[in-house]
């Protein structure tokens, strides 16, 4: 009895949720509960009693460490928590809110995920379209960017907040911090990032100036301002998908937003051609679903039309999620640019 009582300890240490790794060369294993500014709160196993039944709950206590004495913890796997990171939805705001107050005493500890469910939330609340959940985006991703521990999650916030700060009406802000960091980063997916933030504002700009001059066509001081933001958008918005290597859900979030360009200006084949090429290249991602909506609404006529239809079949499949892009490639660059006049 005794010997089957200590194995069952022994793999209670063993299947331990958390291990601190101590400067000392020592792992604790347990289940980090709680901290504050000097320690650690460990819920270790306990051997169990003389005469305690094989089947009986297992016992613990909670001891203190010094977070001076720690030099990083290995967190347990979390295959629900991955999950929701992976593609956060709004639908899953409430479990990621959930989540995050949990985790956000863990923000400034080395190696948590508090930092990536923080970003998650604000990608969720951002997505939602809702000034009052942007606004409460925009102070998580300055939370992240101030108080993470892991410099790739403060990019991944900044990032984060500059798509909120367009979302709050700040978009002056913002773009000039896109441009910046346009102009410095060598990280090809932060800068597929700052220029969606840039597309999105020209987006806006030529939906305004529209708004404000419905006979732009009979305007010669507006023809050229009208013509560049066009063009501007459209450059910037299929930045991502002239990559070979490009992140799926970037490439099909910026050919939505140049199908939502030709949609204003009334140029529905154009449209229908980037809604094609996402339902073909990147069916999983969240543009996708309205790409196919929009196909489906359209005459069937205009369907029937499809200039591209061989192109596509002889396209390689999409990369893995995440892949770094790598340079353009001509192909790509060709086809996407025969949707893009110069000027319209």
């Amino acid at each position: 009895m005794k010997r089957i009582l200590l194995l069952l300890f022994t793999a209670s240490l063993l299947h331990a949720q958390d291990v601190l790794f101590m400067k000392s060369g020592e792992k604790r294993p347990g289940r980090v509960a709680g901290l504050d500014n000097v320690q650690f709160r460990l819920q270790v196993p306990l051997p169990p009693p003389p005469g305690t039944a094989p089947n009986a709950a297992p016992v613990s206590a909670s001891v203190s460490v010094p977070r001076k004495d720690v030099d990083y913890i290995e967190f347990a796997p979390d295959p629900a928590l991955e999950a929701i990171l992976k593609s956060p939805t709004p639908a899953q705001i409430p479990e990621i809110e959930s989540r995050w107050i949990k985790a956000e005493p863990w923000l400034p500890v080395p190696r948590s995920p508090a930092a990536r469910i923080a970003n998650a939330f604000g990608g969720a609340l951002l997505q939602t379209g809702d000034p009052a959940k942007a606004t409460r985006a925009l102070e998580l991703f300055k939370k992240v960017e101030a108080g993470a521990w892991d410099p790739a999650d403060k990019l991944s916030a900044r990032q984060g907040r500059l798509r909120a700060m367009v979302a709050t009406g700040n978009a002056k802000d913002a773009i000039r911090e896109a441009l910046e960091l346009s102009s410095v980063t060598e990280d090809p997916a932060v800068l597929i990032e700052a220029k969606y933030i840039l597309a999105s504002a020209s987006d806006t700009s030529l939906r305004r100036l529209l708004e404000d001059n419905p006979r732009w066509e009979e305007d010669i001081n507006i023809i050229p301002e009208r013509h560049r933001l066009y063009n501007e958008a459209l450059d910037l918005y299929l930045y991502p998908s002239l990559f070979a290597g490009s992140e799926s859900e970037s490439a099909a979030r910026g050919l939505w937003g140049a199908a939502g360009i030709y949609i204003l200006t009334g140029e529905s084949q154009k449209a229908l051609e980037c809604a094609r090429d996402i339902a073909c290249l990147y069916p999983q991602t969240k543009p996708a679903g309205p790409a196919k909506e929009f196909i489906a609404s359209l005459p069937e006529a205009q369907r029937a039309i499809d200039p591209e239809k061989d192109a596509r079949a002889e396209e390689m499949p999409p990369p893995e999620k995440n892949a770094k892009p790598d340079k353009p490639t001509e192909e790509k660059k060709k086809s996407h640019e025969n949707k893009k006049p110069k000027k319209s």
